[in-house]
């Protein structure tokens, strides 16, 4: 879980090396932008400018403007090291699960992912595609580490546990609650406290844990 596979490995890398940060500029300049100005109206000549390079080079970094937006969201997940989490797990499930969600909410409830999260409701007509590239591009990839997790727990010998998806669809909506997170949405609630995630965290795991151990007991 979590482990990438080098490739090429020894074999020299072809032409100029790319600027990283370059690249950085151009990903903070796209946070700033699609926030202001939304996706549709946020054009690669108008990125190039706000990150003070080319667009030449906007796209020696990013194919097209869907890249550069997934690219976005997949930093956001990595900043909460919900794109691999395997080093910080102690295989206790209480622990592991109050870690896990806590990182979940910490990222679900960070601002800028907050207003990202408002742009492609607001934009999903304009942009039908732009909630597949958030979806695939954010949760999709935190629910299949959990979902491993899960897989790998099950496999070491945790017998109450269940389908991996499955018991990922159960965590999740344990975790996150619909109807806060419509009032944070629409501005009718603040973000849940650092002390207050720490809670619905543990609380969370608590409860699915007791879910499935009751699920397996009734079987």
């Amino acid at each position: 879980m979590g482990i990438n596979s080098s490739t090429s490995a020894g074999l020299p890398a072809r032409g100029r090396p790319k600027d990283a940060s370059k690249k950085e500029d151009i990903l903070l300049a796209a946070s700033d932008l699609f926030l202001q100005r939304g996706f549709h109206g946020t054009s690669m000549d108008a990125l190039a400018q706000a990150a003070g390079v080319s667009k030449a080079t906007v796209y020696s970094h990013f194919t097209d403007k869907n890249a550069l937006y997934q690219a976005l969201i997949k930093n956001k997940v990595k900043d909460y090291q919900l794109d691999d989490f395997s080093p910080h797990l102690s295989w206790d499930m209480q622990a592991d699960l109050t870690m896990i969600s806590t990182k979940i909410l910490d990222l679900v409830f960070d601002e800028k992912a907050v207003a990202m999260l408002r742009m492609v409701v607001s934009e999903q007509q304009k942009t039908p595609a732009l909630g597949d590239l958030f979806r695939i591009s954010g949760p999709q990839i935190v629910f299949q580490q959990v979902s491993d997790y899960f897989a790998e727990q099950k496999r070491c010998g945790v017998d109450y546990l269940g389908d991996p998806e499955e018991d990922c669809g159960l965590h999740s909506g344990l975790l996150i609650e619909h109807r806060m997170m419509m009032q944070v949405l629409i501005g009718s609630q603040g973000v849940p406290k650092k002390a207050e995630r720490k809670l619905q965290a543990e609380a969370s795991a608590r409860r699915f844990i007791a879910v499935k151990k009751s699920e397996a007991s009734a079987r």
